[in-house]
């Protein structure tokens, strides 16, 4: 052994490495009968859980299929539930945003004075009519116009 490390010197033959070799010759055999034992072991245990996944599939369908069909009528009654109360108050929040949001169209300034004009021309004529019908009147009655 070397003053400075503690490890062996490789070409140290003594006991360790001779007992290694030993060790390795007892094993070698026994992991050899241990890998033919486990062999069919392996193959009982896929076997086995292939069986038990079987079995718990078979136990486990009905009751899927059982809360399954609970849960479609409940979904069921919730979807009308929800359509009948809740999405009415929905469309009535989104029709009265839309007509708080909505820009009143402006009237064109074009119609509006279109009517000034009409209604002026209107006043006109029934202003002249009177005048005239007022003219006919005195002229009838003899009085100077």
């Amino acid at each position: 052994m070397s003053v400075l490390t503690r490890k062996h010197p490789v070409s140290d033959t003594s006991g360790l490495r001779g007992q290694a070799v030993h060790a390795v010759h007892q094993v070698g055999p026994l992991a050899q009968q241990v890998a033919h034992q486990a062999k069919p072991l392996a193959r009982t245990a896929g076997n086995s859980i292939r069986h038990g996944a079987d079995g718990a599939m078979s136990w486990a369908t009905p009751k899927v299929d059982a809360a399954r069909h609970w849960a479609a009528p409940q979904l069921e009654q919730s979807a009308h539930a929800i359509s009948d109360s809740l999405a009415p108050m929905i469309s009535s929040a989104l029709i009265s945003a839309a007509h708080k949001i909505d820009v009143e169209p402006k009237k064109s300034k074009g119609r509006r004075q279109a009517l000034m004009v009409g209604a002026m021309m209107l006043t006109a004529a029934g202003g002249a009519a009177a005048v005239i019908a007022t003219r006919r009147m005195h002229s009838a009655d003899g009085l100077p116009a």
